[in-house]
């Protein structure tokens, strides 16, 4: 009978089979991935499997570590539907979404930070005029007036007809799409600029809420005893052709709770200046854009997203 370990070739894909021991086992399985013709998608996924080959040799995984690894993320996948992603937010968690922001859209002197889209971004808001509310009437909380322009970034002049397109959670810490007491696209819609690249947006005064914690995230964001909550903030997106596209938030200045973010992503240029005036409170900012590629995000929750219950 032919030793496993013999150095004799293999009768069935002509290779010589590996040794008893790891030594070389990465290289026999990066070379049956270098016929990959995309020369990108090659280098992606060979470093891949060496990086995940140092990570399996450095901490000597066990066998039942690895049984309960792939049941995480068969549980994961279990939860993730199109109204739920629980990968997104496993990547959220663990700082991976906004490392790839950083990583893509940083730069020094950045004036407003580039953040995670998050698994709350529903497309087809509807659009709305000029100056008028994503809140419906009944919904609970102060309103924030926001005002500024969109501009240029390399020559700082405004942008006409730039789209802002917005999003936020209720004062109940749950988005619309959790919420069937919410109208649908509640404080969700998309606005122009004019003339000018100026536009005025009244919104919620924005609420902190916690990630969701009923499934595997949940269970690791408690081993780690780290809280889930996000800090009060609201998305924006900004787009015009041309031009980069620019996902960020916006957080409240002053809000302490901006330094324990569970998903890594408030940074001081993403911070606003929420001034109270009366029975409401006032935003002034500008969303500069550089030149570039516009595009938009995949959106986690889908056009006809409806009340779906996220927790």
């Amino acid at each position: 009978m032919e030793n496993i370990a013999s150095t004799e070739r293999h009768p069935l894909k002509g290779r010589v089979p590996m040794k008893p021991d790891y030594e070389g086992f990465t290289e026999r399985v990066v070379n049956d991935y270098s016929n990959i013709e995309n020369p990108r998608l090659k280098y992606i996924v060979t470093n891949l499997i060496k990086h995940l080959h140092e990570y399996l040799v450095e901490t000597k995984i066990t066998d039942q570590e690895y049984e309960f690894a792939w049941d995480f993320m068969k549980r994961m996948a279990d939860m993730t539907s199109p109204e739920r992603n629980e990968f997104i937010l496993f990547a959220d968690v663990v700082g991976v979404s906004q490392l790839i922001e950083t990583l893509n859209h940083q730069s020094q002197n950045q004036p407003v930070g580039f953040a995670l889209l998050g698994p709350f971004y529903r497309d087809g808001a509807p659009f709305r005029e000029r100056g008028s509310s994503t809140a419906s009437d009944d919904t609970a909380g102060k309103r924030v007036r926001i005002f500024g322009k969109v501009l240029d970034y390399e020559n700082n002049t405004p942008i006409a007809g730039a789209i802002l397109d917005i999003w936020q959670a209720a004062t109940n810490g749950f988005y619309e799409n959790q919420d069937e007491n919410q109208p649908d696209y509640n404080l969700r819609g998309r606005f122009k600029t004019d003339e000018n690249g100026t536009f005025e947006i009244i919104a919620l005064m924005p609420t902190a809420y916690p990630v969701p914690t009923d499934g595997p995230v949940g269970e690791l964001l408690m081993a780690a005893k780290r809280p889930p909550m996000r800090p009060a903030h609201i998305h924006f997106i900004v787009t015009y052709p041309g031009h980069e596209t620019l996902i960020t938030q916006i957080f409240v200045k002053g809000d302490p709770m901006i330094y324990e973010d569970v998903v890594f992503t408030a940074s001081a240029n993403m911070i606003g200046d929420f001034k109270e005036e009366g029975d409401h409170f006032r935003l002034n900012i500008d969303f500069p854009l550089k030149h570039g590629e516009s595009t938009m995000p995949k959106a986690p929750v889908p056009t006809e997203g409806g009340h779906h219950g996220y927790h």
